[in-house]
């Protein structure tokens, strides 16, 4: 009877991840089958990639003088460097500071990402920044054969009940604003790789450490005292 309950739990979670998005294949590395998961693009939406209309999740002062946006995949090694070696250097010495006002924006390569970028909009809005950070500190734990599970529980200490998890990974809604927002990126600014930043409008591809995005500040904040 037990064996019979777990199985119908797992059947229960993969039926809600049915709908879910994939642009790029799933790394095979992680020994996930996320095969059952259905490819979708802007054209099957019947939608302009312009109505893409998700609030923004971003940190620091609206009026500071410049502007990065990361767009990152929550899978990927090198974003998971980035927010756990620069990203909290540069929160304290820029972005608290009133210089940087700083925007995380999805850029999913494969499904686990998808899941994962959509249970931390189905957390409250006011702690998405902190619970995507925590996912990225834990991602050698979720990253893995047990990758619902491991999620679930930290979506759980997020506040996410066991339904609320089921009804976020099955909300077709929210799936079809982060793919639109994916083809924005692809359309506006080239994205093709993760992490990629955009710091007041010129793109940079690649995990950089913190001494190059001081430097660009530096000479942004720099060039505003001239003028």
């Amino acid at each position: 009877m037990k064996t019979n309950k777990i199985i119908f739990i797992f059947l229960g979670i993969t039926l809600c991840l049915s709908t879910f998005y994939l642009s790029i294949n799933t790394n095979k590395n992680t020994g996930i089958d996320l095969a059952f998961i259905d490819d979708k693009n802007t054209n099957e939406l019947n939608v302009s990639v312009l109505d893409a209309s998700l609030q923004e999740l971003s940190i620091g002062d609206d009026k500071a003088p410049v502007t990065i946006i990361e767009y990152s995949s929550m899978t990927c090694s090198h974003c998971a460097d980035f927010h756990t070696n620069t990203y909290p250097t540069l929160k304290k010495n820029h972005i608290e500071k009133g210089e940087v006002r700083f925007i995380f924006r999805e850029f999913p390569l494969d499904k686990l990402s998808m899941a994962t970028s959509m249970l931390a909009r189905c957390v409250d809005s006011s702690i998405s920044l902190a619970f995507i950070d925590i996912l990225f500190q834990n991602r050698n734990k979720w990253y893995s054969d047990n990758a619902l599970a491991e999620l679930k529980n930290l979506s759980k200490q997020a506040g996410l009940s066991s339904e609320d998890f089921d009804q976020c990974l099955n909300d077709q809604e929210l799936l079809d604003q982060l793919i639109l927002q994916k083809e924005n990126a692809i359309k506006e600014f080239q994205i093709n790789s993760t992490p990629s930043f955009i710091i007041n409008g010129n793109v940079i591809s690649g995990n950089k450490p913190y001494s190059y995005f001081k430097s660009e500040i530096e000479k942004i904040l720099d060039s505003n005292k001239v003028i």
